[in-house]
């Protein structure tokens, strides 16, 4: 395949405005670029309307290789990026736009080596099996429908595409979204002894949460994942100035490993709900969305190893220069990642992946790595990846799945 024809590719991807949903039409565009290509693909409808996950397939019987992805992108202001962020901009060394890293760019590399696989008539003694998803950034309903279809049954290691830049990453933490909803009543403010102010009391409850989470944490770690991460990550109340609000809200975000986990968590978070109940006119009630349980792999798997060789002389060639090296040193520092320029480190992360849902019946000791072209921009403004990196993992992919299979 032509060099154009691969950031046409990419360019039509990034071209799809599938913010946290709308992932139907990239499914289609997906299963059109197969069927050139003579490969078999399913666009499987989910229930939300313009949502949808696509499966391929190319080689027949075991092993099976998952590789996987997905559609969605996050949220943009548009006001703050330079570009459209829905038109790939090549500027320099770089290719612009929302999805650029995470993880269109991911999604085009594994489609792209896949088509040139079968254009080439490579043949694979056993399968790979490609999996595009939709809502992995919120709630990951398509790798959830996927697992509980049987996609995943008969699959021997999983390869998924995000962004880990020349790391193998093979443990990442689980995550919880606590919503909270505060009711008090409203009244004037000259007169708040007839009302019950609700974002008051959506601070006392957050600051008892977080006095009776912070020491639960600090008591268990995991020795790869580390600690429990909790974060305050939205506040609202309130509507003017002259009136008591009766109703606030937030949305605490919490990091899970292991050692304290999903259930644990939200038995924690409960008990605190009925005894602030009991004890204050308020009355809050707690939903949760995007739980997921973290993941655990093997860092000796075949996959990794692989990775380690196939990607090295890739990760050599990048000419890093001094001030690069000691940004992207000082964003390791700041995250607890490992980071180096002259091998494949392994490494477990604090964001979550749709492994969380595809390995859901087998979260430790899985044949599985994250391993994806992009950088530390993900969901940010002006979100790019580098045009060498983007090439260079069309060419991984492709030498990384023949060496499965051999």
């Amino acid at each position: 395949m032509k060099e154009s024809d691969k950031v046409e590719i990419f360019k039509k991807l990034i071209g799809f405005k599938s913010i946290n949903g709308h992932e139907l039409p990239v499914a289609q565009y997906l299963h059109s670029l197969f069927e050139d290509a003579g490969i078999a693909s399913q666009v499987l409808p989910l229930p939300e309307d313009d949502r949808a996950n696509l499966v391929a397939e190319i080689g027949s019987g075991k092993p099976i290789l998952a590789i996987s992805g997905h559609m969605d992108v996050v949220d943009v202001s548009l006001e703050n990026w330079n570009t459209d962020p829905f038109v790939l901009t090549a500027q320099g060394d770089r290719f612009y736009g929302r999805g650029a890293t995470d993880m269109k760019a991911g999604l085009a590399a594994m489609v792209i080596a896949l088509i040139e696989l079968k254009q080439e008539q490579v043949p694979i003694p056993g399968t790979i099996r490609f999996l595009a998803t939709a809502g992995e950034e919120v709630g990951q309903a398509g790798a959830q429908a996927l697992q509980q279809a049987g996609y995943m049954k008969d699959v021997d290691t999983l390869l998924i595409g995000e962004p880990s830049g020349f790391r193998a990453v093979y443990a990442n933490k689980g995550e919880i979204n606590f919503n909270i909803q505060v009711t008090g009543r409203a009244a004037h403010s000259s007169m708040p002894a007839l009302g019950i102010n609700a974002v008051e009391n959506l601070l006392k409850f957050l600051y008892e949460l977080n006095d009776t989470l912070r020491p639960l944490v600090a008591q268990k770690s995991n020795p790869l994942l580390g600690e429990t991460v909790v974060n305050i990550d939205q506040i609202n109340g309130g509507t003017q100035p002259n009136a008591i609000p009766g109703s606030a809200q937030a949305v605490l975000n919490v990091r899970i490993i292991p050692e304290f986990d999903n259930q644990q968590i939200k038995q924690v978070v409960a008990d605190l709900v009925d005894q602030f109940n009991q004890q204050n006119q308020a009355q809050v009630k707690v939903t949760t969305d995007m739980d997921i349980i973290p993941i655990l792999g093997r860092v000796d798997s075949k996959i990794i190893k692989l990775i380690q060789q196939v990607a090295l002389p890739y990760l050599q060639k990048q000419d890093y220069n001094a001030a690069e090296i000691q940004q992207m040193q000082k964003m390791a520092d700041a995250s607890g990642i490992d980071f180096a320029t002259d091998h494949i480190v392994t490494v477990g992360v604090s964001g979550g992946t749709d492994a969380s849902q595809l390995l859901i019946d087998h979260p430790n000791d899985a044949n599985y790595v994250v391993f994806g072209p992009g950088n530390d921009n993900s969901h940010q403004d002006n979100e790019y990846i580098t045009q060498q990196m983007f090439f260079d993992f069309i060419e991984i992919y492709h030498e990384l799945f023949i060496k499965f299979f051999q």
